[in-house]
């Protein structure tokens, strides 16, 4: 009688079995699954794979939110917010059809337009100031032309404010700040005569030349020809 070893040797015939052991051993290394392992006394031990998906071992726990993600987040939300708030406002309370500057009614800037056309075209006989090399010939070049623009707003005194308080009180500012420029203008030619160096200054209204809403006002109100002469550098 033979004994078989384990992988399938078997011992001479005529050794007697190692004591203790059965007269033959079946090998059970191929009986074994590959995740599975055998214990000391044949009972079957489950091994849990590595990338095992139902392991009970849990993820690292996510680090708490730092204080730049919070901040990035709160001021994301207040941008989406004011976004919201100017697009609601744009939707739901429009700007008015006409700037505040504009005339309704059409009877004063239609007559001031044809005023201010026809002084326009005195004013085209004349040089411009400052294409006058000599500084007593600019002063007359400028007192000339004054002489226009006084004749114009006289003119524009005399027509038919609007029916409209407020909008009759806009025409009667915007007449008062071109009186205003034309005396800057006298002054500048009176300066003249004795400083062939003087400077030309325009008188302010809310931080700004009073030029600006002189021109605005003529323009807004499509009296183009109303705007201030640009004879002066």
């Amino acid at each position: 009688m033979s004994a078989v070893l384990t992988g399938g040797h078997s011992l001479p015939s005529w050794l007697p079995s190692p004591a203790g052991f059965p007269g033959s051993v079946a090998d059970t290394r191929t009986s074994a699954s590959p995740l599975c392992q055998r214990g000391s006394h044949g009972q079957q031990l489950e091994l849990m794979a590595i990338d095992d998906v139902d392991s009970t071992v849990a993820d690292d726990e996510d680090e708490p939110m730092s204080f730049r993600a919070r901040t990035a987040r709160v001021l994301a939300l207040l941008a989406v917010l004011v976004i919201v708030g100017l697009w609601s406002w744009a939707l739901f309370f429009p700007p008015s059809e006409k700037p505040p500057a504009t005339l309704k009614d059409r009877s004063f800037p239609d007559a001031a337009e044809t005023i201010c056309t026809n002084a326009a075209a005195r004013l085209a006989q004349l040089p411009k100031s400052y294409a006058t090399p000599n500084p007593i010939e600019r002063a007359d070049v400028v007192t000339k032309t004054d002489v226009i623009l006084n004749s114009m707003l006289d003119e524009l005194n005399g027509v038919t404010p609007p029916p409209d308080a407020h909008e009759a009180s806009n025409v009667s500012e915007w007449l008062s700040d071109w009186r205003t420029y034309v005396g800057d203008r006298a002054i500048y030619a009176n300066a003249l005569t004795s400083d062939p160096n003087a400077r030309f200054y325009v008188s302010l209204k809310e931080k700004q030349q009073i030029t600006k809403p002189i021109d605005f006002f003529a323009t807004m109100n499509k009296m183009y020809n109303c705007v201030t002469p640009d004879d002066i550098e």
